[in-house]
């Protein structure tokens, strides 16, 4: 599965250094060890391209708490939901972009029941639980995950609920989806890649980063601006790269509170995927 490479990046182990990311962790929930409140974290992932290919939604949900400080970044680095995202404007390698995990802690992730993700005008799709990998012994517990076809239509409301489980009581929400992204083209230019994509109706909240991939594939540039319609890969980024592809990502965020949870965060990641050739 070829964007299974940029796009895991969000919902599984991350590692970017802590001042190189954009919007972060949620704010901290507190110190205390014997805090009960914990920090959900839903990646819902769309991918299309290159061409008229399709592939199937992916939805990661993990609620996260931790016994011994704050949810902060590295706790969430920890739990496999860190983001390495660069600030609108620049670029950087992700090898450039790798950062230490904290020692020390542990991380628990909450078994919050069935979780039930619901789009507008789509079926119901149910995230299954699943042991989170942990060969250093420092994560316990479970997340959540479903791959399915159209589990919500863009620019639309979604639904997510809990049944409630061991460590949460049950809850539901609503946000809304983004706009997929189109009508994205590539031009080689002589300072770089000039891409664009269309910004109309953008969220000012919104960002867009674009993913430079070698035929490997594998990521070997990550450039961010405001959802503007427009971004420049530099040369120098870029240099010796005559041919890959280029995944164009909308990245939104939408917030939410439920009992116990303080805070939530829905990440939306929808993508296009284009050939380019220098």
């Amino acid at each position: 599965m070829f964007m299974r490479v940029p796009l895991l990046l969000l919902g599984a182990v991350s590692s970017s250094a802590l001042v190189a990311c954009v919007g972060g962790a949620p704010e901290p929930v507190g110190s205390d060890p014997t805090s009960s409140t914990a920090t959900a974290i839903v990646v819902i992932e769309r991918a299309v391209g290159p061409g008229d290919s399709i592939r199937g939604d992916a939805v990661i949900a993990r609620f996260v708490r931790v016994r011994q400080g704050a949810v902060d970044d590295p706790a969430l680095r920890i739990a496999g939901v860190a983001e390495d995202i660069p600030l609108p404007g620049t670029c950087f390698a992700p090898s450039e972009s790798s950062g230490a995990v904290q020692g020390g802690r542990s991380v628990e992730l909450l078994d919050v029941g069935q979780v039930v993700l619901t789009g507008e005008g789509s079926k119901s799709t149910v995230l299954l639980p699943r042991s989170m990998p942990d060969p250093a012994g420092v994560v316990s517990g479970v997340f959540y995950s479903s791959r399915a076809a159209d589990v919500f239509a863009a620019g639309s409301p979604v639904s997510l609920r809990s049944s409630g489980g061991a460590d949460l009581e049950g809850f539901s929400v609503s946000v809304t989806a983004p706009r997929d992204v189109g009508d994205v083209h590539v031009a080689s230019v002589a300072n770089g890649l000039d891409v664009s994509w269309d910004a109309a109706d953008a969220d000012a909240h919104d960002l867009v980063y674009v993913d430079v991939l070698s035929p490997a594939p594998r990521v070997v540039m990550r450039c961010t601006s405001v959802d503007d319609g427009h971004l420049l890969v530099p040369h120098g980024s870029i240099s010796g790269i005559d041919e890959g592809q280029l995944a164009v990502h909308r990245l939104h965020k939408e917030s939410f509170k439920a009992k116990g949870i303080e805070p939530g965060e829905v990440r939306f990641d929808v993508a296009k995927v284009v050939t380019f050739r220098r």
